[in-house]
């Protein structure tokens, strides 16, 4: 199932043996305990169960060899027993990039401690998804804003059977370490110091109804003696961590237990932590109407929310995974080999027959096509040919009309000519006319044709006749080109004389 698909939260603490139920943000009882498989199934271990330590490794590591060198670094600088059988998680710590080596917080348990802290869980549920270590449930409270994740802050969590505090800076987890101060080592403690054996339970109770402000003053020292112990211890504890982690002050200090707020515990951080103490009053983005849940249980249901619909990636201590989709096991695969190998052998047969099916339909519809796309043929190239003699008729005719176009423009050319090139000679003789007598030149006659004229002349002097043509030649040659063969008298005794002067029009 994939992982957004889940939308019931069942939270399970395998200490208490309580577990709750997270639907549509409100977290009820969920006394029968079983196996959905739409719920998802988160709980934790207890620092006490858990390392938690941090681990620098080589940039030059290739990601694939990551894991390997983690878990064998780990056995030999935390001296693990090689015996035991580990379950080993681990987050990246962001650094600059400019250092050597990446630093890992690495989170690890004994896989015999997981069996046997959920042993009466897995026979009611057999799958749990995620198992968280109990430091890591702080971060919820950061993703939901719930705190700010600019300060530092101090958890410190009693148990029955453990207690521990945890350091967060800047919303991420710096430091965690179990005490030796649980409800039953409190409740050993004040065995010893009264010399008579007090149970847990009553201890839980007193706790819880009176806190350490004890009416009876011959009960109430013996509390302050061993809680004296407690905050002392944490004290040398937090001042340890500011040193190695280089932190100067703490902002906040919240402090809370399985029976809640124990009255009168802030008094104790204000003597020996120099700082007030806040409840684990915050304010979940998540309700219930019952008489009284314990903060783990909140802080489970906001982690397994943050896991599903943010993707939030925390470590993961569990050993009872869900089994994969049936195609990703190796019965799946072998399930998978079989059929693949079934559909082979049935392949060839099956497609001759689909093939020999197909050809005889294929062929059946063919002809029963055939008659109608024969009568489309016939009537097709009867069309094509109803066309071609249209076409050749088409073609005849406009050759003839090209001829008739050809015949017309001949005609209309010969007009321009004539209009626009025809020698204008009425004008031209009245021109050359004048000139004539202007030099004393008689017309005779005259002849022309489409581009020259032929004046015949008689003169008194043959020197009008040779000025005439110099001065045609001068100053109109550009239009006329004059020349004569011969000037003459008109006979021996005659003073008259006769020339035939050609005129060309240019």
């Amino acid at each position: 199932m994939k992982i957004e698909a889940y939308k019931r939260f069942v939270t399970i603490d395998p200490y208490n043996h309580t577990s709750y139920i997270l639907e549509n943000n409100v977290l009820k009882s969920y006394k029968s305990l079983k196996f959905n498989n739409k719920n998802f199934y988160i709980s934790y271990l207890q620092v006490k169960d858990t390392i938690i330590t941090t681990l620098e490794i080589s940039r030059n590591i290739p990601p694939e060899d990551l894991r390997d060198v983690i878990e064998i670094k780990a056995y030999e600088e935390l001296d693990l027993d090689e015996v035991n059988e580990y379950k080993i998680e681990f987050i990246e710590i962001p650094t600059p990039l400019h250092e050597k080596n990446r630093k890992f917080q690495l989170y690890i348990t004994e896989i015999q401690i997981i069996r046997d802290v959920f042993r009466e869980i897995t026979k009611k549920i057999e799958y749990i998804d995620y198992i968280l270590p109990a430091p890591v449930l702080f971060k919820s409270l950061y993703d939901e804003e719930i705190l700010d994740n600019t300060e530092i802050h101090l958890f410190i969590y009693f148990q029955k059977d453990d207690a521990f505090v945890t350091l967060y800076s800047e919303g991420s987890l710096v430091y965690a370490k179990s005490l030796k101060y649980s409800f039953s080592d409190i409740a050993e403690r004040i065995s010893e110091l009264k010399g008579e054996n007090i149970d847990v339970q009553t201890i839980m109770q007193t706790l819880a109804k009176d806190g350490v402000k004890i009416a009876d003053p011959d009960e109430i020292q013996f509390y302050m003696q061993v809680f004296s112990e407690i905050f002392m211890h944490i004290n040398d504890i937090l001042i340890y961590a500011k040193r190695v982690h280089k932190i100067e002050i703490v902002d906040k200090i919240f402090i809370s237990s399985d029976i809640g707020y124990i009255k009168g515990i802030e008094e104790y951080s204000r003597t020996y932590l120099a700082q007030d103490a806040f409840d684990f009053n915050f304010d979940y983005p998540i309700t219930s109407n019952e008489p009284y849940v314990e903060d783990l249980h909140f802080l489970l249901a906001l982690s397994a929310k943050n896991i599903v619909e943010r993707l939030e990636r925390l470590p993961n201590l569990t050993i009872f995974h869900r089994p994969p989709p049936l195609w990703k096991r190796p019965s799946g695969h072998l399930l998978a080999i079989t059929l693949v190998t079934l559909l082979l052998a049935l392949a060839y047969p099956a497609y001759n027959f689909f093939l020999t099916y197909k050809l005889r339909y294929e062929t059946t519809l063919l002809h029963n096509k055939y008659p109608l796309i024969h009568a489309k043929r016939v009537a097709l190239e009867t069309r094509i040919n109803e066309l071609k003699k249209q076409i050749k008729d088409i073609q005849n005719k406009i050759v003839r009309e090209q001829q008739e176009l050809q015949r017309i423009k001949n005609i209309l050319l010969q007009i321009y000519n004539k209009k626009v090139h025809y020698v204008m000679k009425a004008s031209t003789i009245a021109e050359l006319s004048q000139d004539m007598v202007h030099h004393k030149i008689n017309l005779i006659n005259i002849d022309n044709n489409a581009t020259s004229f032929d004046f015949n002349v008689t003169a008194v002097d043959n020197k009008n006749i040779t000025r005439f043509i110099k001065y045609i030649a001068d100053n109109k040659s550009d239009r006329y080109e004059v020349s004569t063969k011969e000037i003459n008298k008109t006979d021996i005794n005659s003073t008259v004389y006769v020339s035939n002067i050609e005129v060309k029009i240019k």
